[in-house]
């Protein structure tokens, strides 16, 4: 992703949480644009060791998954239950129902939901568990295989 793509979703996640009545603080952004840069899922670890190396103060785990539980809950990332690290979501202003594409060589993941595709996903789990009297918690698909680049 460009700095002129990550700058426009931060500005894009300023607006979430302005409408929801919440702070987006500099920490906050720092570990969003983080995510952003990354073409795979990042680890809460790995994100720790990368702001310590972007900031001079000194950071401590709870800090980082005080950031993500935050982002999390205001839809503007993911976390793979697979691999238990953190990607950016594609749509961040709305409620979606989400498929991740995992590349198991190279790690890249790719996001594709309702509106990227003509298959109604999150209709279709709502059928299946209706017919099955299951009460959906979350909605989590992980396909796994080899990316376009990867198959090469």
């Amino acid at each position: 992703m460009s700095d002129t793509q990550i700058d426009a979703r931060v500005v894009q996640a300023r607006t979430v949480c302005q409408q929801a009545g919440v702070r987006f603080t500099p920490l906050r952004e720092q570990v969003y644009r983080l995510i952003l840069q990354t073409r795979a899922p990042i680890g809460a670890y790995e994100l720790l060791a990368q702001l310590q190396a972007v900031t001079d103060k000194p950071v401590a785990p709870p800090t980082i998954y005080r950031s993500l539980d935050f982002l999390l809950a205001h839809g503007l990332i993911h976390q793979l239950s697979s691999t238990k690290a953190f990607f950016a979501c594609c749509q961040p202003d709305g409620e979606h129902t989400a498929a991740f594409l995992i590349c198991q060589q190279c790690g890249a993941v790719q996001e594709f939901s309702e509106t990227s595709t003509d298959v109604p996903i999150d209709t279709l789990l709502r059928k299946v568990a209706a017919q099955a009297d299951f009460a959906i918690k979350t909605r989590v698909i992980e396909l796994s295989g080899l990316c376009a680049h990867c198959q090469r």
